[in-house]
């Protein structure tokens, strides 16, 4: 059950719902600091925030429609009725490859791969705050229970309800993930940095920011994944998540 941090009548607004905004905000800060500091122009981020973030919903939804069809109606319904179902977070990578590319291609931005550079950094620092509003709800899933009280507290578990007034200690994947993706943030950042006052000795190739970005955050989906039991995987395996 997510936890209300306001509501008027039939309106409510839940605190993982503020988390996601504030995870939303923070990437698009840093991005864009990082963008412009870069000689970057500021219209190539707003283009990407407003046009990336229209396509991250419409592929998480299509995404996870497509490994948790029983969740819904119709493919359509996906699409319409945002009260059931969720987003899968892969979907997101292809909206702002997209919204990216296409901000390149009318000339907003000088260079794609400059572009993605500088999301990297924020898209990192964001994915940990959409991971922190996990606390806020029941979505932090994890298959793992950890049975020893000692550990029964962040950053080790996490309480979940597998029935009603039943609950577990579990491995919490997503705090873990919010620590870790909080560090390679800074990492990013400084090899962002790095690598941008190289460009007068060396020149500079564009792309490894984002590079170093997707490697890293793949190989960390792959371990942390595995430890989540609503994984959505795909149908025609029933296993790779």
């Amino acid at each position: 059950m997510s936890a209300i941090a306001f509501y008027s009548s039939s309106f409510s607004i839940y605190w993982s719902a503020i988390v996601i905004v504030l995870g939303i905000a923070a990437w698009f800060c840093l991005s864009m600091a990082l963008h412009r500091g870069d000689g970057g122009r500021a219209s190539a981020m707003w283009l990407v925030l407003a046009l990336g973030t229209v396509l991250s919903v419409i592929f998480c939804r299509a995404i996870h429609w497509y490994c948790n069809a029983e969740q819904y109606e119709s493919f359509l319904s996906a699409f319409v009725d945002f009260s059931v179902g969720s987003y899968c977070l892969p979907g997101m990578f292809l909206g702002l490859l997209l919204a990216g590319l296409l901000a390149a291609k009318l000339r907003f931005a000088d260079s794609a791969a400059a572009l993605f550079d500088a999301l990297a950094p924020g898209a990192a620092l964001g994915i940990a705050l959409f991971r922190l509003s996990a606390l806020f709800n029941s979505s932090c899933r994890g298959s793992i229970a950890i049975t020893p009280e000692i550990l029964h507290r962040l950053p080790f578990t996490s309480e979940v309800e597998v029935a009603a007034g039943v609950t577990e200690y579990r491995f919490a994947t997503f705090f873990v993930q919010f620590i870790l993706l909080l560090i390679f943030t800074v990492v990013l950042v400084a090899f962002f940095l790095r690598h941008r006052n190289d460009e007068k000795k060396w020149g500079r190739q564009r792309g490894y920011v984002a590079g170093l970005f997707m490697t890293v955050y793949s190989a960390m989906e792959i371990i942390l994944d595995s430890t989540r039991y609503d994984s959505c995987v795909l149908r025609s395996n029933g296993f790779v998540s």
